[in-house]
């Protein structure tokens, strides 16, 4: 019986041996790439608060930064970076260019994975001292288009809304209804039920 057990422990150790560098080696290479993008996103945020990893079909990783804008802005910004051995930015969040999203917080913005091998990153802004019941701006990202869906929220005189959706035709449903959601449970928008789009109960 002991000699059993230990024939099984030495089989075992042996494995775990052979095993040990291919996995170091996994580890070293994707850690190194890492910092790389690390390093390009750095160009653009001063500090980086979080970020999260998606995989495309192409077998490329992508990282999705979340941090302080770096020079003359120091809001909140967005930068995505391809994870691979010559790292690139493939959508920065400045590129909206839209005064409704000129001002921007981290816990309003969010990612998440949208099917196989695609992700979908989610911003709410609005314009300068008009982020309750004033002009709001809500963003989708998809990452297989490489689009950016938008809607715009202005705040009447009789309290009443006013709903824009970006772009104006061809917005796909899936997007659309994102936006949505994301409007009708938003906390600056104190009458949601007043909106011009059909809110689903809580």
């Amino acid at each position: 019986m002991k000699r059993t057990i230990a024939i099984i422990l030495h089989i075992l150790l042996a494995t775990t041996l052979c095993l040990l560098p291919s996995v170091m080696g996994t580890a070293q290479t994707s850690r190194a790439t890492s910092d790389d993008a690390i390093a390009l996103a750095k160009h653009y945020l001063q500090t980086i608060e979080r970020s999260a990893s998606f995989s495309s079909g192409v077998g490329q990783r992508n990282i999705v930064f979340v941090g302080h804008s770096r020079g003359s802005s120091d809001g909140w910004r967005v930068v995505i970076v391809t994870d691979d051995r010559r790292p690139k930015v493939v959508w920065d969040s400045f590129t909206l260019r839209d005064p409704y999203f000129y001002t921007l917080a981290s816990n309003t913005t969010d990612y998440y994975a949208d099917g196989q091998n695609e992700f979908a990153v989610t911003l709410r802004g609005c314009a300068p001292h008009q982020c309750f019941d004033g002009r709001f701006g809500f963003a989708v990202y998809a990452s297989r288009s490489r689009r950016v869906y938008k809607s715009h929220v202005v705040t009447k005189d009789d309290g009443s809304y006013e709903v824009t959706f970006y772009p104006k035709s061809g917005l796909p449903d899936t997007f659309r209804a994102e936006l949505v959601r994301m409007m009708c449970s938003d906390n600056g928008i104190s009458q949601p039920s007043a909106l011009p789009i059909k809110c689903s109960a809580k």
